[in-house]
C-alpha cells in the first residue's frame, strides 16, 4: 500500500494574502511588553477579532494592558489562520499599531462594524500599517 506524498506547502504572494485576510475573522496579535523597571522587553499575544480596509489590519481594544503595551511598543506582529475546503493557509504580518484618534478615520475605517465575539466595550480604535505581508497554503490529509 502507498502512501500519499506529504502536503506540499506553498508560499503565497502578498496579493493572495491580502485576499485570505479579507475573509475577516480572529487572529492574534503579538505585542511586546516594556518592564518599567528592568527595561526588559518580552512578547505576549492576544487573540482578536479584525477587519481590514485598503491593506490595513483594523481592530478594537479594551482598556488594560494591551493598550499600555501598544503604547509603549507599536511595533506587532499579526496572524491569522484557515481553511477552504481541505486547503489550509496561514499569514503573518508585521507593522507598526497606531490608534485611531479622529472620529473621520474612525467612520471612514469602517471598524465600527466589527462584531466582537467578546463581550466587552471596545472602544479604542487600531490600524496596522503593514509593512511586510507573507503566507503559506498547503493542503490537508
Amino acid at each position: 500500500m502507498t502512501r500519499a506524498a506529504d502536503p506540499v506547502i506553498e508560499e503565497l504572494t502578498p496579493d493572495e494574502c491580502w485576499e485570505l485576510l479579507g475573509d475577516n475573522g480572529v487572529g492574534r496579535l503579538g505585542t511586546a511588553i516594556v518592564d518599567a523597571t528592568t527595561g526588559a522587553v518580552s512578547p505576549d499575544i492576544y487573540p482578536m477579532n479584525y477587519t481590514v480596509n485598503e491593506r490595513a489590519i483594523l481592530f478594537r481594544s479594551a482598556p488594560g494592558g494591551k493598550l499600555i503595551d501598544l503604547t509603549k511598543q507599536p511595533s506587532v506582529v499579526f496572524q491569522t489562520d484557515g481553511r477552504r475546503r481541505r486547503t489550509y493557509w496561514s499569514v503573518v504580518t508585521h507593522g507598526q499599531a497606531t490608534r485611531l484618534g479622529f472620529d473621520s478615520e474612525i467612520e471612514a475605517s469602517g471598524i465600527r462594524d466589527l462584531k466582537a465575539t467578546h463581550p466587552t466595550d471596545k472602544w479604542n480604535y487600531f490600524r496596522i500599517d503593514v509593512r511586510e505581508i507573507t503566507g503559506i497554503r498547503f493542503r490537508g490529509k
